[in-house]
């Protein structure tokens, strides 16, 4: 019976005129390169204020797709139809009809313009009347229903629907400009990215390879987490940096094991710098969590961030491991994420946790923005 999809956007609507359009323009490019790239063609678009309309025939396999675009707060497989307050009743129930099955219970809810000429509470009421007097066995329950009759009524249609399915809400991708984001393929980083891209942000995934440091299995999972990534990226391009950093740790030769985790933390700071510069972007993305491992202490999450001149935004970083997990199962990447790919062979048994002056100067004299810049011009672009 459905014949159209309604989709509803939160907060871009309550922003300026002028930002209203920019995101609203760049919702709708979404929207169609969402559904083009599935390879669904033929659809209408139609937008109103707080309302985008999708006129087409795959309407549920539309619905579901857009649920994973950015900045959609719901959609509706729906009915469109003229707005005669007759045409909404029969309609209403054809639908009901169709889609009652055992419920007893209904409610009508009712929206509509302004200039309607009646009011929500005089259509619920009409429809309502009509759906008691043919079809039996039904009452009304506003209270707690298991049945719900939608109507929405604009200037020259009506949306008739019963369903309203839950997108992810945030701002249309890339309306807030671009980021780096450090991947590494662990649940921490993919949820991290996620929720910026989810604010607006278009990201560029940094994997650092620790080559035979590390097993093969943390490679082919941190390029399933990125590809899971990609998924949600409503644009052709999807450039990816893989660096060797693997290669820069054989370099260093004998050095106090104890920081090594730091240096390592460090060079991916400097090296994301480069990227960001490079490739025109305002932050740089982290997964880290206060305190969560030796490394993202507050001692050394303060002395990190200050190595670096753009902003480093932690997403999760007041989460701990069971909600941040608890996000990634809710986003279906955890089962990917959370594989054991063993751990990184260059780990000390008592990694330094506070930073002291010997610290800096011991680092320091390490050079690192150097071999930073090596590991930056040796990195390998992929577009996806």
């Amino acid at each position: 019976m459905y014949n159209s999809v309604l989709v509803r956007y939160g907060e871009i609507a309550v922003k300026s005129e002028r930002v209203r359009h920019r995101m609203e323009k760049a919702l709708l490019n979404s929207i169609k390169y969402r559904l083009k790239s599935r390879g669904l063609t033929g659809f209408k678009i139609k937008r109103e204020r707080g309302r985008i309309f999708i006129i087409a025939k795959e309407v549920e396999r539309i619905a579901l797709l857009l649920t994973k675009v950015f900045g959609i707060v719901s959609v509706s497989p729906a009915i469109e139809i003229n707005n005669s307050i007759d045409k909404i009743v029969s309609c209403s129930l054809s639908l009901v009809k169709n889609h009652i099955g055992k419920f007893t219970r209904f409610a009508v809810r009712a929206r509509r313009i302004k200039s309607y000429q009646l009011t929500s509470k005089d259509i619920e009421r009409i429809v309502g009347e009509a759906i008691l007097k043919n079809i039996t066995n039904l009452k009304v329950d506003l209270e707690n229903p298991d049945y719900t009759l939608y109507i929405e009524v604009r200037k020259e249609k009506a949306y008739i629907f019963d369903r309203v399915l839950s997108g992810v809400g945030g701002l249309p991708y890339g309306v807030e400009g671009k980021v780096v984001a450090l991947v590494s393929g662990g649940v921490d980083s993919a949820v991290a990215s996620w929720l910026v891209m989810k604010r607006g942000c278009e990201i560029i995934p940094i994997y650092y390879d620790m080559g035979e440091y590390y097993s093969s299995e943390a490679r082919e999972r941190a390029m399933k987490v990125i590809n899971w990534l990609r998924e949600w990226v409503p644009k052709e391009d999807f450039k990816v940096y893989w660096v060797n950093l693997g290669a820069i740790h054989k370099t260093l030769g004998d050095i106090k094991q104890r920081y090594r985790c730091l240096i390592c933390k460090s060079l991916m700071y400097k090296i994301a710098e480069l990227i960001c510069k490079a490739e025109d972007c305002k932050a740089i993305v982290t997964g880290e969590s206060i305190g969560q491992v030796a490394s993202q202490t507050l001692d050394n999450l303060h002395y990190l961030s200050g190595l670096v001149t753009v902003p480093v935004i932690r997403p999760v970083v007041g989460l701990d491991k069971e909600e941040i997990i608890s996000l990634g199962r809710r986003l279906n990447v955890f089962e990917i994420a959370g594989k054991d790919v063993g751990k990184c062979k260059l780990v000390p048994k008592y990694p330094v946790t506070r930073i002291t002056t010997e610290t800096i100067k011991y680092l320091d004299e390490l050079k690192l923005n150097d071999l930073a810049e090596v590991a930056f011009k040796k990195a390998r672009i992929m577009k996806l």
